[in-house]
């Protein structure tokens, strides 16, 4: 029997209050349209490639997300179900763009992803041309938060995580920091933020070293920054106030690997960056992983605060994948939860613009396992501190501990506790 305009309204009423019990609301009330009975968006993850642990773990996520939305569903005796089609960008933009345009081929107009803001960079244009509405769980590249465009990010930009990293580095007594760093929107932005950062504080910065994504074999990269660590200590006399900062993916293994080769670089304290953060590749290979404790190598990550609905899902998440999940994963649940909400609050329409409005009002009223996803103006996540986590060895095995948190307090500087 079909829905009667009144039976549509009577359920909407109870998905708000059910949802509010389980910590999200919708400020306004649903247009009545009758829903598809099944609602499917797109993801974008770095399934393989040099981003390959995050995408282990988002996708891990989205399954759990999928479960839970429609468990939810059900119980509320709704007919509406979603489904998540999965593309592996194998992290590289090129093919997020032709994944991009399959998903678009089947009448997908939310997708969550890319992860990396070097594909989301690459896929924008098209995605803003076909109204098509992205909403990344892990891009943070500040070039990209542009207001009116069709990108959500569930993460801050990384202005604040680039006042972390230089923070830490003053606060551990360095004063000259060479970058080492991967040449792409991500890595060029987030090397210009720190800098900045640094040099604010009055540190120096020293012209470092840039590589190609593409790069496999890092030894004319770490000749160069050898060198240079190797005049920054005659310079300043001092080992200890000399670091180098390194913006890489998964190809933080290799460069490990081959870092230990080379006398000056091994000496100096190294620090990272939310990418690889939690990365599992770097934990599961002995010389590289003693690489990274004996040069400290501490990389932020967005923070959350460890609620009973965080640790629910951080719990079933780690089952999956067998590892603590990044931050970045949860922050994908939490966004397939976003968009499935923004879907019901215009009633079950697959209008962009629709979406388009529905979809901040939504985030700024839903409270998810990554907490308040409220957005800014430019439609990235508005609120965030930053945890570190540095790699250590327990009895031969080697794990991520947090080793540190940056509290940004509104209106305030950030700091460290």
């Amino acid at each position: 029997m079909a829905l009667t305009t009144k039976t549509i309204a009577v359920i909407a009423v109870i998905l708000l209050v059910v949802g509010f019990a389980a910590g999200w609301f919708l400020r306004t009330p649903a247009p009545e349209v009758a829903p598809q009975s099944e609602v499917v968006f797109g993801a974008l993850l770095s399934l393989t490639g040099s981003a390959s642990s995050m995408g282990e773990s988002g996708e891990a996520a989205l399954e759990l997300a999928v479960e839970d939305v429609n468990k939810h569903l059900l119980s509320i005796g709704s007919k509406t179900r979603i489904r998540v089609i999965v593309e592996d960008t194998k992290t590289d933009p090129a093919v997020a763009l032709e994944k991009l345009q399959s998903l678009a081929g089947k009448g997908i107009k939310v997708v969550i992803g890319p992860q990396s803001s070097a594909e989301v960079e690459t896929v924008k244009a098209y995605a803003d041309e076909n109204g098509i509405l992205l909403v990344s769980p892990s891009s943070v590249a500040p070039s990209l938060a542009i207001p009116g465009d069709n990108v959500f990010r569930l993460c801050p930009d990384a202005t604040h995580q680039a006042e972390a990293v230089a923070r830490l580095m003053w606060e551990d007594g360095v004063r000259v920091v060479i970058p080492l760093w991967r040449g792409d929107v991500w890595g060029d932005d987030l090397a210009k933020a720190t800098k900045d950062s640094f040099e604010e504080l009055g540190g120096t910065v020293v012209d470092g070293v840039r590589y190609s994504p593409t790069t496999e074999d890092f030894s004319t990269e770490l000749e160069s920054l050898n060198s240079k660590v190797s005049q920054a200590i005659a310079q300043y006399g001092d080992v200890d106030s000399v670091g180098v900062y390194l913006l890489a993916f998964g190809e933080v293994v290799p460069i490990f690997l081959q870092a230990q080769n080379y006398t000056s670089i091994s000496t100096v304290k190294w620090y990272g960056n939310s990418a690889v953060a939690l990365d599992k590749e770097l934990i599961s290979n002995p010389p590289a992983a003693q690489f990274a404790i004996r040069t400290g190598f501490p990389n932020p990550t967005y923070a959350v605060g460890k609620t009973e609905k965080y640790g629910l899902v951080e719990e079933q998440i780690r089952k999956k994948i067998g590892r603590p999940p990044d931050n970045y994963a949860l922050a994908a649940y939490d966004a397939l939860w976003v968009a499935t909400l923004s879907y019901l609050a215009t009633g079950g329409t697959n209008d962009s613009d629709a979406l388009k409005k529905a979809l901040p009002q939504t985030a700024g009223s839903y409270f998810g396992a990554t907490g308040w996803t409220a957005l800014n103006e430019a439609g990235d996540r508005k609120f965030g501190d930053y945890d570190f986590w540095a790699v250590r060895e327990d009895n031969g095995t080697f794990l991520w501990e947090r080793v540190a948190r940056f509290q940004v307090d509104s209106g305030l500087p950030g700091r460290l506790i």
